[in-house]
């Protein structure tokens, strides 16, 4: 039998379940709903444990193998599949793992590992060692994959390259400090947060910023400006990580009109020669890379002995529901 997965990607916008496939990464069903985030950690618990349900019933009505289900986070997520962070949402102190554990072998992971290593698998970075994905969205964070694996970190942190300010120091005498934070800048949600105070419109997003730049020269700067401050940051990822090959994800990342135009702005900022003509392209998975890749994660991480266990439970449940009926 086929072996499937579930995968979650809670986003800082949407949520997105899938089931599966593992023998190719192919997609058999899918959800998506608005992620709850203003209204806390455990209105996104219940959304995501909605959802597992629907594709744990989807995949016993097709009598579908899925043994793991698979959870990605907008979050710090150590090694041991604990959330970390509270960017978002806060999931650290709640029931998690006892309300989704019933789903099937529970694996939780940072969502831009898991997009990495999906597009290892089956997308703009298979074949290639290594490379570096990085997420442009919502927020912006970065995986460096090596012989097919997302590189973790000691703590499961290795997934910045943004949040933090940087010091410089201006004026005529290099004695005015000047302190940037990328992240608060050209992140998604910063820019819609910064695009609607100059408009006057609380609900703008970065889509709409985006779109007003063809007709509105204040967007239009807007956008140049974070898309060079972009490129600055990725060029020194690069210089610091020298990966084959750059793909870029996420919402604007992978967008066809911006991709272009960061990398171009990238390479004045990639010190080595040798380096500066280095591919930089578009995820080719798209916006299912999360759920793909954190389904796969989660399959990996069942031992073998428990995978027939848990695939014989399903059939079981399956059988069961069948005769019911």
């Amino acid at each position: 039998m086929t072996r499937h997965a579930i995968g979650i990607d809670v986003g800082g916008t949407k949520t997105k379940a899938c089931i599966v496939r593992l023998s190719d990464g192919a997609v058999v069903a899918e959800r998506t709903e608005a992620t709850p985030c203003q209204d806390g950690g455990g209105a996104v618990l219940d959304l995501v444990c909605d959802l597992a349900a629907t594709m744990r019933e989807r995949a016993d009505m097709e009598a579908l193998d899925t043994a793991a289900l698979g959870i990605c986070l907008p979050e710090l997520v150590t090694r041991d599949g604990e959330p970390a962070s509270a960017w978002n949402f806060d999931w650290r102190g709640l029931d998690y793992r006892a309300r989704l554990g019933s789903f099937g072998a529970l694996h939780i992971d940072s969502d831009v590992r898991a997009a990495a290593f999906a597009e290892g698998w089956t997308g703009a970075g298979k074949g290639i060692d290594p490379f570096v994905y990085v997420t442009i969205s919502t927020g912006l964070s970065h995986s460096l994959v090596i012989g097919g694996t997302p590189y973790e970190g000691a703590r499961g942190f290795a997934i910045h390259f943004s949040g933090s300010d940087l010091v410089a120091f201006d004026g005529p005498a290099r004695d005015r400090q000047v302190r940037h934070n990328l992240e608060l800048f050209a992140g998604g949600k910063a820019l819609g947060e910064r695009y609607g105070v100059l408009i006057g419109r609380p609900d703008a997003t970065a889509l709409s910023l985006f779109e007003a730049a063809a007709e509105d020269p204040r967007a239009a700067e807007m956008v140049e400006n974070a898309l060079l401050s972009l490129a600055s940051y990725l060029g020194q990822l690069i210089n610091t990580l020298d990966p084959a090959v750059l793909v870029l994800g996420g919402g604007i990342g992978s967008d066809p009109d911006v991709t272009p135009r960061l990398a171009a702005l990238t390479r004045d900022f990639i010190w080595a020669e040798g380096a500066r003509n280095m591919p930089i392209v578009a995820s080719l998975i798209g916006d299912t890379a999360c759920a793909i890749g954190v389904a796969a994660l989660a399959d990996r991480a069942v031992p073998a002995a428990d995978r027939g266990r848990l695939a014989s439970g399903t059939a079981e449940k399956t059988i069961s529901k069948m005769e019911r009926s």
